[in-house]
């Protein structure tokens, strides 16, 4: 079955300083309209191996009052480059909807991500934090990442994929905890979390 996924040139970015290496902050309008106006939908069976693009990605972390999602990639997961490492990050591939809008394609794939990913009862708002970026590892040579905090009313999230990952809520406190095995982009993401974990806006997003 084929997929088509969100992907932009590796060359553009270069041109316009954009492979970065860790975590960028806030909304930088040049990247937005970069991503808007070069992205191109491909096979993602192609782009898996193909490093002259770059695959975006949605990667939501998901918060409950003073404690994060954090989760585990065990046997069956898809991903054995990342199997038993942990991660408070749920990535997404970006597919094509009906839209023409660039903001609307990110908000419906994040909301997508989020029901194939865990459940939880009640409303959930989102915030976007930034751009993620690992030239360093081969995980991260393929993918950039559009971060967002997904603010939680309930505390009861479970995962749905239940034989690939495992998760629980902890601490923010106890996050440091979790460094030497988290995945990288999560290692990256670190400290911008503990930062804006407690600055979350009001419930005005849609249910699960």
């Amino acid at each position: 079955m084929t997929e088509k996924i969100l992907v932009v040139s590796r060359d553009l970015l270069l041109a316009n300083n954009a492979c970065f290496q860790g975590f960028k902050a806030g909304k930088d309008h040049v990247l937005w309209k970069l991503f808007a106006e070069n992205g191109v939908f491909r096979e993602r069976y192609q782009m898996e191996q193909d490093l002259r693009y770059k695959q975006l990605i949605v990667y939501l972390v998901l918060k409950y009052r003073d404690r994060i999602f954090v989760y585990q990639r065990i046997k069956a997961t898809g991903e054995k480059r990342l199997l038993d490492l942990y991660s408070f990050g749920l990535g997404g591939h970006i597919n094509p909807v009906s839209t023409q809008s660039f903001r609307k394609l990110i908000i419906s794939n994040l909301n997508r991500e989020l029901k194939e990913e865990v459940v939880f009862p009640g409303y959930y708002s989102y915030r976007f934090l930034g751009f993620l970026n690992d030239e360093q590892t081969e995980v991260g040579q393929y993918h950039l990442g559009l971060v967002f905090l997904i603010s939680c009313l309930s505390g009861e999230i479970s995962v749905k994929e239940k034989n690939k990952i495992r998760g629980s809520l902890i601490p923010i406190s106890q996050l440091d905890d979790y460094r030497p095995n988290l995945e990288n982009w999560s290692r990256l993401l670190l400290p911008q979390v503990k930062k804006y974990c407690s600055h979350s806006k009001a419930f005005n997003g849609k249910p699960i």
